[in-house]
């Protein structure tokens, strides 16, 4: 199979403009040099023509004819004519060639003003192009990121049953009946570790400011031991119902700052597989309708 080269819409123009410029450019060079020698024959043809008239002038002047002067007039007159026809011939047949240039270019600029509008016409379509793809581009990127928190704030969260056991999947139905979304479990698989590390330092400055395990409130106590669940080997997080229930308390940043940060490190450390079977959104005109898969891309 053979692969095509990139190409640019405007460069085709381009090249055209390019093509359309050296012609103008050649045509004026020959223009020039046609203007040069029209008006170099021209006055030669003027002191040619005046030179005959000068010939002619002198010829009515001699009263005795048949003599050596006359027939040296008489062949001077007589080259005086051709050359004149000559000239004449040289300067119509220059004028004419100027003539055709001159179409030539009119033609030519024309060309060129119709190709130049085109490029314009081009580079304003394309950089709409360019503007629009970017524009909706960000609003894909910014909706999907949207979607991705509400997931690990208010889906993800629920996918573990009261007897802290993963399920496959979980559906959430709106309340008349008509839509639902259903979530799969298999997105929550991927911890980036300089996250979780970074979440992992707060964590233990949490853990660092009681050293008296004792003295602790029942209820911090409790919060303690969920928290310590979370670690392994003090360096990784496990993926699995503990995370998945701190993930989803709330917590004052002001009361616990460590793990309101440590909880939004971690949330923003989960990566989800990039595939449209691990949430799938559905909607129906009635109770009695089928469901109808919503696109989501």
């Amino acid at each position: 199979m053979t692969t095509s080269k990139a190409t640019n819409p405007i460069s085709g123009n381009a090249t055209h403009t390019v093509t359309l410029l050296r012609r103008i450019r050649a045509h004026k060079k020959q223009q020039e040099k046609e203007t040069a020698l029209y008006k170099a024959t021209h006055k030669k043809l003027s002191r040619a023509y005046a030179a005959l008239m000068d010939l002619v002038d002198q010829l009515t002047k001699i009263k005795v004819h048949g003599t050596k002067k006359a027939t040296t007039l008489l062949q001077r007159i007589k080259n005086g004519r051709a050359e004149n026809v000559r000239l004449t011939a040289v300067r119509n047949e220059t004028q004419a060639r100027i003539d055709v240039l001159n179409r030539e270019l009119a033609d030519l600029g024309i060309q060129l003003a119709l190709v130049r509008e085109q490029e314009i016409n081009e580079t304003k379509n394309i950089d709409d192009i360019v503007l629009q793809v970017f524009g909706l581009n960000r609003t894909v990127v910014e909706a999907s990121l949207a979607r991705e928190e509400c997931l690990k704030r208010h889906v993800f969260p629920r996918l573990i049953d009261k007897n802290g056991n993963q399920v496959r999947q979980i559906t959430f139905p709106s309340s008349d009946g008509l839509r639902k979304v259903v979530a799969m479990v298999n997105t929550m698989t991927i911890i980036r570790g300089d996250l979780a590390r970074e979440a992992k330092d707060e964590i233990q400055s949490f853990f660092d400011q009681f050293q008296v395990r004792a003295k602790l409130d029942p209820n911090v106590e409790a919060l303690f031991e969920l928290i310590r669940q979370l670690l392994i080997e003090k360096t990784d997080f496990k993926v699995g119902p503990d995370l998945y229930r701190f993930l989803a308390m709330e917590l004052d940043s002001k009361i616990f700052p460590q793990l309101a940060r440590a909880q939004t490190l971690l949330r923003q450390s989960i990566r989800s597989e990039k595939t449209n079977s691990y949430i799938r959104i559905y909607e129906r005109t009635s109770r009695n309708d089928k469901w109808e898969v919503v696109p989501q891309s």
